[in-house]
């Protein structure tokens, strides 16, 4: 899948093989140079050889931080 339809069809919030969660989800980076940090996931990057995402932290920088390093985070915590 291309970069451009890839990020389009995460935009739209539309299934993607592999990828777990949507775009503008609440996650705790759970492991990895951010460790503890919550943000909201802007785009996803990359599939392979695991998907990538943008997450756009609370003191609002930007960082690219794989799936496996993310935790969905509830409104409320």
């Amino acid at each position: 899948m291309a970069t451009a339809e890839l990020a389009q069809r995460f935009l739209n919030r539309e299934s993607i093989p592999g990828v777990y969660f949507q775009h503008n989800d609440r996650v705790r980076i759970a492991s990895g140079e951010h460790l503890g940090k919550i943000g909201w996931l802007v785009t996803v990057l990359q599939l392979e050889p695991e998907p990538k995402y943008v997450v756009e932290l609370e003191s609002g920088h930007d960082a690219k931080v794989l799936q496996s390093e993310l935790r969905k985070e509830d409104a409320d915590t």
